[in-house]
């Protein structure tokens, strides 16, 4: 194989997946391994912490009448997402079919057709042990690898990699400034080899033939990306419900019953979802801190730039504090609804008590 176009769909299907679990009840699941290829590998990685592979073998479809064989593999990752890998291997380095490839939208459509296929699948396997959520929120990634020296490849073919990369067809067209601050984050181990990375897609070129783990962590990278996604949506969700419910809350004294018991779940709900929020952090934190060297934490910090994931885990971490805050301030309403409720109880009381001794009186 000289080439390799790379499809990846990433999809959030159950709030968590019980890998070792997985490895028991679905044949031919695997924890990821590490590659030894020439560049220093990770040592002392905890393997649990790894996502489980997939192999579905091979996959022959139709475009244009053309025979097409493909690849695929699903990842499974412990924060409840998957990745579907479409692969398509090319034998010689032929650069007008991989624009093909990734400018007819035919191949697009095709390949996402077989994602969902494969996803329908791996779901309905996955129902019999775990919660399978219905989730219209994915990410798509394209990766593609060139067998060829890296240090002549990319010099020499500027315009075309910006062109995959953007998926611009009109690349030779674009201009020098804009092909640069393209390919701008790239990184380079060996002096004929490279990887290259952008929002939509990344180009390795090598002579090396193996970019498993390069593959590991750009999934693992748009997983998280996923996983934001996901959290934001659900925190705009939950402050919607925060309103609509407190505004059901009627503010009476004589309501404080019924308002102390939904103001409690309230505060439960968003003490609950704050807390599945930071589990899903610590696990992808946990996997990203796995990857343990130079090279691959590099890599990441490519990815993480492309997708500007700090900045996006940064406004979560923002939007979670007013969450906080509004958990506390329900906290302390219940707690003056409380004393509210008990002081109108003693006055009751003391009520009920002047009625005991003035009514006898009274008759007199």
């Amino acid at each position: 194989m000289k080439c390799e176009a790379v499809y990846s769909y990433f999809y959030d299907i159950a709030d968590r997946i019980n890998l070792e679990a997985v490895k028991g009840y679905i044949e031919g699941a695997e924890v990821f391994p590490f590659y030894e290829y020439g560049k220093a590998v990770p040592e002392g990685i905890n393997p649990f912490e790894l996502p489980i592979i997939l192999d579905f073998g091979k996959k022959e479809i139709k475009i244009d009448d053309a025979d097409i064989n493909l690849k695929i593999q699903c990842v499974i990752y412990s924060v409840g997402a998957i990745a579907i890998r479409i692969r398509l291997p090319i034998d010689e380095v032929d650069l007008p079919y991989i624009e093909k490839t990734a400018f007819d939208k035919k191949f697009e459509d095709t390949f996402r057709n077989v994602s969902e296929s494969t996803k329908s699948e791996i779901e309905k396997t996955l129902s019999k042990y775990i919660k399978v959520k219905e989730k219209e929120t994915f990410e798509t990634y394209r990766v593609y690898f060139i067998d060829d020296d890296a240090s002549k490849f990319v010099p020499e073919n500027k315009n075309w990699i910006a062109g995959i990369l953007l998926d611009e067809q009109n690349y030779p067209e674009l201009s020098n400034d804009y092909v640069e601050n393209t390919i701008k984050r790239r990184l380079t181990y060996y002096k004929n080899d490279t990887i290259i990375i952008d929002w939509d897609a990344a180009l390795i070129v090598s002579k090396a033939g193996n970019y498993e783990n390069e593959m590991m962590i750009i999934d693992t990278s748009n997983v998280q990306l996923l996983e934001y996604r996901v959290y934001q949506e659900e925190i705009d969700k939950m402050i919607d419900s925060i309103n609509a419910k407190t505004a059901r809350i009627q503010r009476s004294l004589w309501n404080v019953l019924g308002n102390r018991r939904s103001m409690i779940k309230l505060s439960a709900e968003i003490s609950d979802f704050y807390t599945e929020y930071k589990d899903m952090i610590d696990s992808v934190n946990k996997i990203v801190m796995s990857f343990g060297e130079w090279y691959l934490a590099r890599v990441y910090s490519l990815l993480s730039d492309s997708f500007k994931l700090k900045d996006i885990e940064s406004r979560l971490e923002s939007t979670f504090e007013m969450l906080v805050r509004i958990r506390d301030f329900i906290k302390e309403q219940v707690s003056e609804d409380t004393s509210s409720f008990l002081e109108l109880v003693v006055i009751l009381l003391f009520v009920v008590e002047i009625a005991i001794i003035i009514i006898p009186l009274m008759k007199l």
